[in-house]
C-alpha cells in the first residue's frame, strides 16, 4: 500500500505548518508514503477544453503532469490545505480541480480510495475542510478523518502585522501584541492537534491493511452518500 500526501500550502517548508501536519500523519500510517509539497508548482486550475474525455489524462502543459502517475498509483491520500479569505487556498484547489481528467466515461481511477484531508487557518480552518471532502466525494474517495489546526497569519510575516488594523493578527489578537517567534502559531507545539494527526495516519494505515476495505465496497458506500445528496438537492 502506498499513500500520496500532498501538501497544498504555497508556503516554504520552513513556514508550512501543512507539511508538518501531513508528515506526521504519513509516518504514522506504517504503510509506503510519499510526500510532495505544492510550493513553487506551477498548477493552473481546469480550463474545461474537454480534452481529457477520450483518455483521462490531461492535455494542459504544467506542473500537473509530473504529478498524475503518482496520483493514479496511490492507494490513498493525505490531503492539505489552508484557508485563503474563508476558503481553499488557489494552488489547492487547481491541483484538485485537474482531478476532473480521471472522472470520464465512469473511469474508476480514484475510486474507492481512502483520504485524510488536513486544513489549517490563522483563525478558522473549517472552511478548506469542507472544500477538501466535497472533491474526494465528488471523485469517490471516501474521507476517513479530518485534522484542523491553527496556522499563522501571513501578518506574522510580512514586517507590518502588530499595527495593521486590517490584518488577521491585529483582528484576531487586537493592539499591542507582539509578533515574535514565541507567539506566531507552530502547529508542531500544539500537541492536540499533533496526537489528531497521529492518530489519522494509524486510522488510515489500519484501515487500508484491514481485510474489511475493498475499493469497490467503499466505492458503493461513497456512491449511495453522494447520490442522496444530489437527491436531498
Amino acid at each position: 500500500m502506498k499513500i500520496l500526501g500532498i501538501s497544498g500550502s504555497p508556503r516554504t517548508e520552513s513556514r508550512s505548518g501543512s507539511i508538518k501536519v501531513v508528515q506526521k500523519i504519513l509516518e504514522n500510517t506504517g504503510c509506503e508514503y510519499e510526500l510532495i509539497s505544492l510550493h513553487g508548482k506551477n498548477i493552473g486550475g481546469c480550463i474545461g477544453c474537454m480534452a481529457c474525455v477520450d483518455d483521462n489524462v490531461c492535455k494542459v502543459n504544467d506542473d500537473m503532469k509530473t504529478m498524475r502517475d503518482k496520483i493514479v498509483e496511490a492507494d490513498a491520500y493525505v490531503l492539505s490545505g489552508v484557508n485563503y479569505f474563508s476558503t481553499l487556498n488557489a494552488v489547492m484547489h487547481s491541483f484538485l480541480e485537474r482531478w476532473y481528467q480521471f472522472r470520464h466515461r465512469e473511469a474508476d481511477i480514484l475510486w474507492g480510495k481512502l483520504a485524510v484531508n488536513v486544513s489549517l487557518g490563522g483563525a478558522d480552518p473549517s472552511p478548506p475542510t469542507e472544500v477538501l471532502n466535497a472533491f474526494c466525494l465528488f471523485n469517490l474517495i471516501k474521507v476517513i478523518d479530518n485534522v484542523e489546526g491553527i496556522g499563522a497569519f501571513g501578518c506574522c510575516y510580512c514586517g507590518y502585522g502588530e499595527d495593521c488594523k486590517v490584518g488577521g493578527h491585529y483582528a484576531v489578537h487586537g493592539p499591542n501584541s507582539p509578533i515574535n517567534a514565541d507567539t506566531i502559531p507552530d502547529v508542531t507545539k500544539d500537541e492536540k492537534v499533533m496526537l489528531a494527526a497521529e492518530q489519522a495516519g494509524k486510522k488510515l494505515g489500519e484501515q487500508l491493511r484491514s481485510a474489511d476495505y475493498s475499493r469497490e465496497k467503499t466505492t458503493q458506500e461513497v456512491m449511495e452518500v453522494l447520490q442522496k445528496m444530489h437527491q436531498q438537492g
